[in-house]
């Protein structure tokens, strides 16, 4: 009866058939030194060359598991990570052995050249004692079994909690499925789980080897789930491919949006932020586009348009109308503050400019504000609509007037400038604004009674200044002109306030792709704010009822812009709230930067998802080295330039994996068509 030295070390099924089977791993050494952080494997070059090669950042499994044993206990294996080379025990001896060699070779042949001496053969014996080498692999952690509701499961720990005699261990390259298995390891949790492929592993910049192996195509599968309500960085230089991963995963979330929608449940609206235009249109990169998975599915906000297309609509407001006056005093009021902390800028910024139904009060103060604001309007320069907002009615403006006012206007103006509109107000055509205003600022300077009444509240005394340039309290301000860099903003054909409809989009589950390749950067800027400060209050709105608010998902470009460290200490700032607020909020925020030293700490700190592709100096790498691992994976990610090449560290996985992004492409749309039950697109010539 044979008598086992290692209890515990058995036969493990589930290890045995997910890591170490045959077409799942190849051996190619053995543990030459073992501690519980790092491991030297002992390889020869014939077992290297027929493993395909041993890149630089390889997983390896150590396990001293007896295959013929009767033990199942306690069956585990060590994952390895090849960091670089180990000298070995004897190296010192081999290598002055070959020196000794070579220094014969030179004695015994009359011709020094490089070819006769250096290549000299030596004997077999020598040669394999020669082709020894170390590798030096840091020690990932513990793949092991366990018993789950009377199913095994595959479960990982990241440390070692027990080691055996060197001479125990086998050392195996994964390859194939066993390697995809290994790359696409989810820690087990009660989250949700839905695999989407993302890529192919990849050790390194060269993969002659890994091809003519056929090793290149291990599938990398993450947990898209692990996306969605979380952050999201993608760090690396332009041109790496950080847009055609943040595309992949936009399309994999529309899919399981439609899915959550089949079942009953909530959509999954997503906004994304395009400086570039290169999610709303075609590109030579990728031969196709987010917006190509529907005009059903996607909204495009664009500088330009007019309304014609269903799902490209105008970006901008329309200053003159009354429905939209909320997002316009917003605009304004932000401008005004240049203008420093006057009095007439803050009660300008909380008062209210809309008519409220049923309030005949109310709505008459309003419509005063509103003639006087769109008079200021009119001064800098704002093209006047041709008709009403949604009508085809030359364009005018309502407001309440008694008749002895109205009639000092027209005396004092020598014009006819109003036309009955109902029992008590009156039409004011648009080029006629002016004239009204003017008049009626001079009468209250005279002591008219009427016209003292007409300008004594607050929306009118707000707004005077803006369109005089003059305040009591501190003489002449710029007033009218901070709306000059504004006038890009308005446009006619916007029926409805950007921001509003945006958000109603998104919680329709919606992909609404803001496209900001056209349009001044101060323009970009005081837009995508607006649009985000009206999604942080919808949202708190209904997370303050006691409600969930809907998931949504925002991506945004140049997050450095963004997240600095010194606007972090902001907390009105609109992107840091966001930042700040996203998680409770239901937002998942994906950002995308080449200066990873400048996002805040803060932001960093909590980012669930780390894609990262090449960056091009050492300071950024020394910030990306203070999170997990990536330190490791400097050098690489300094020197190899390839598009798509990135270390991927998720949310579900415990360690960081190499990885070829897929190419966004058609395929892949036609997938996110199909959850919606749409046909695939025409193939393109």
């Amino acid at each position: 009866m044979s008598v086992s030295l290692f209890p515990g070390v058995g036969a493990g099924t589930l290890l045995e058939s997910t890591l170490l089977a045959e077409d799942r791993s190849m051996r190619i050494g053995a543990i030459h030194r073992l501690d519980y952080t790092e491991a030297i494997v002992l390889t020869h070059d014939k077992w290297k060359f027929e493993a395909g090669g041993i890149p630089q950042y390889t997983f390896l499994l150590a396990t001293a598991r007896d295959i013929d044993g009767d033990s199942h206990d306690d069956d585990e294996v060590l994952l390895l990570r090849v960091d670089g080379t180990a000298p070995l025990a004897m190296e010192s001896d081999l290598h002055a052995v070959r020196e000794e060699a070579l220094r014969a070779a030179l004695s015994s042949n009359g011709d020094a050249s490089p070819s006769v001496v250096l290549d000299v053969n030596l004997d077999p014996f020598t040669k394999n004692r020669v082709s020894f080498t170390g590798l030096r692999c840091r020690i990932l952690g513990t793949f092991y079994e366990t018993d789950v509701d009377g199913s095994k499961r595959l479960d990982f720990g990241a440390d070692v909690d027990n080691f055996y005699a060197t001479s125990t261990y086998r050392v195996l390259k994964p390859i194939g499925d066993g390697l995809s298995e290994i790359a696409s390891y989810l820690k087990p949790s009660d989250n949700d789980v839905e695999r989407v492929r993302i890529g192919a592993v990849r050790y390194s910049a060269t993969r002659r080897r890994a091809k003519a192996a056929k090793q290149d195509d291990s599938a990398v599968t993450v947990n898209i789930h692990d996306f969605i309500g979380t952050k999201t960085g993608l760090l690396g230089m332009t041109r790496m491919g950080k847009s055609n991963t943040a595309k992949i995963i936009i399309a994999r979330t529309f899919v399981v949006s439609e899915r959550r929608r089949a079942n009953g449940e909530g959509p999954i609206g997503q906004l994304i932020f395009d400086p570039q235009g290169e999610y709303a249109n075609p590109n030579t990169q990728d031969g196709t586009e987010i917006a190509a998975i529907g005009d059903k599915h996607v909204r495009i906000f664009k500088f330009g348009a007019d309304g014609t297309e269903p799902h490209v609509r105008p970006l901008g407001i329309n200053f003159f109308d009354p429905e939209q006056v909320g997002a316009v005093q917003g605009l304004i009021a932000d401008k005004l503050r240049s203008d420093g902390s006057a009095g007439y800028i803050n009660d300008f910024a909380v008062t209210r400019f809309t008519d409220v139904q049923g309030d005949f009060g109310e709505t008459t103060r309003a419509q005063r504000g509103r003639l006087i604001l769109y008079a200021s309007l009119i001064r800098a320069g704002f093209a006047l609509p041709k008709y009403n907002a949604g009508t085809t009615r030359p364009f005018s403006v309502l407001v309440a007037m008694k008749e002895p006012l109205r009639d000092a206007v027209e005396q004092t103006t020598n014009k006819k400038l109003f036309t009955p509109a109902g029992r008590t107000t009156f039409a004011v055509k648009g080029s006629d604004i002016r004239d009204v205003v003017d008049a009626v600022i001079d009468l209250r300077n005279a002591g008219d009674a009427e016209a003292v009444k007409f300008c004594d509240d607050v929306r009118w005394t707000s707004t005077e200044p803006i369109y005089t340039g003059q305040t009591g309290q501190s003489g002449n301000v710029r007033g009218w002109r901070n709306l000059l860099d504004l006038k890009e903003f308005h446009n006619e054909a916007t029926q409805a306030d950007p921001a509003e409809e945006i958000y109603a989009e998104l919680t329709q589950g919606r992909i609404v792709i803001v496209d900001l390749h056209v349009g001044a950067p101060p323009i970009v800027k005081t837009l995508s704010e607006n649009i985000t400060r009206r999604l942080l209050a919808k949202q708190t709105s209904v997370f303050t009822s006691g409600a969930v608010p809907p998931s949504i998902q925002v991506m945004l470009e140049e997050a450095h812009n963004l997240f600095s460290s010194d606007k972090y200490k902001d907390d009105g700032d609109v992107w840091v709230k966001l930042a700040k607020e996203a998680a409770k909020l239901n937002i998942g925020m994906t950002y995308a930067t080449q200066e990873v030293s400048g996002v805040a700490h803060q932001v960093k700190a909590n980012t669930a998802n780390w894609v990262v592709a090449h960056l091009n100096n050492t300071k950024e790498l020394q910030e990306l080295s203070k999170f997990y691992d990536f330190g490791a994976f400097a050098p690489a990610i300094l020197s190899s330039e390839d598009r798509g090449y990135v270390r991927l560290k998720t949310l579900s996985s415990p360690y960081i994996v190499p990885v070829q992004i897929d190419r966004y492409d058609a395929n892949l749309v036609n997938e996110a068509r199909a959850a919606a039950g749409d046909p695939p697109l025409a193939p393109k010539n």
